[in-house]
């Protein structure tokens, strides 16, 4: 699974009043803007009730919120391109943590009710 494509660049980077770990972009028409993702989700199952294997998907359904933490020149980043752009971050960040071993996709139920 490949994602590779023309993205931004980015640096991870800590708040200097909470110290949460958030993300820089440090190039292009949103320089300087720290934000962090919230609420990623991968839907697990296909229309048709099938799990959905993100390694062999031609198209992962990837979901994510976001907080701005900092937009330096209070930049609107309500037009959907912000979205779009750190949205190719994100699956740059999957990526790489896949071919590293660092994130794995939990296939198991958890709505296993023993009730």
């Amino acid at each position: 699974m490949s994602f590779k494509q023309m993205v931004t660049k980015f640096n991870y980077a800590i708040h200097k009043e909470t110290d949460e770990e958030a993300l820089k972009i440090s190039e292009g028409k949103f320089k300087g803007v720290v934000w962090n993702f919230k609420d990623v989700e991968f839907p697990m199952y296909q229309d048709d009730g099938s799990i959905i294997d993100p390694e062999k998907a031609e198209k992962i359904p990837l979901t994510f919120g976001y907080d701005i933490l900092y937009n330096p020149e209070s930049i609107d980043l309500e037009t959907g391109e912000f979205g779009a752009v750190i949205g190719d971050i994100l699956l740059e960040i999957i990526e790489e943590g896949l071919e590293h071993d660092q994130i794995r996709f939990n296939k198991e139920d958890r709505n296993n009710d023993s009730q």
